[in-house]
C-alpha cells in the first residue's frame, strides 16, 4: 500500500527524504540581515507572483436572500417557542 502510494506520488517520497543543504539555503530565512539576502528575497517574491503561485482563498458570501430565510426561520422558531402552551394534568 505505502509503494503503491509513493509510485503514484512520487513527491511525497522526495518530501520525506532528509536532504543535507547546510549553508545553501541561506536565502530561504524569513528575514534576511544583508543586502544581497533582501535583494534575493524579493527577486524571489516577485517571481512567485508572476508565475501565480501565491494565491489566497477567495471568501465565498452568503448569499442575501439565504441570511434573510434564516432570519425569518429564527422569528419563526421564536413564535412558535412563544405560542406554546404548557399542558397541567
Amino acid at each position: 500500500m505505502i509503494a503503491s502510494n509513493y509510485r503514484k506520488f512520487p513527491e511525497a517520497l522526495a518530501l520525506q527524504m532528509p536532504l543535507q543543504f547546510g549553508r545553501l539555503l541561506v536565502w530561504a530565512t524569513s528575514r534576511p540581515t544583508t543586502r544581497l539576502l533582501r535583494a534575493i528575497r524579493a527577486e524571489r517574491g516577485a517571481a512567485f507572483k508572476a508565475a501565480g503561485r501565491v494565491a489566497y482563498p477567495v471568501r465565498k458570501t452568503t448569499p442575501s436572500w439565504a441570511r434573510e430565510l434564516a432570519k425569518k426561520v429564527r422569528d419563526l422558531g421564536k413564535l412558535v417557542k412563544a405560542a406554546q402552551v404548557a399542558l397541567v394534568f
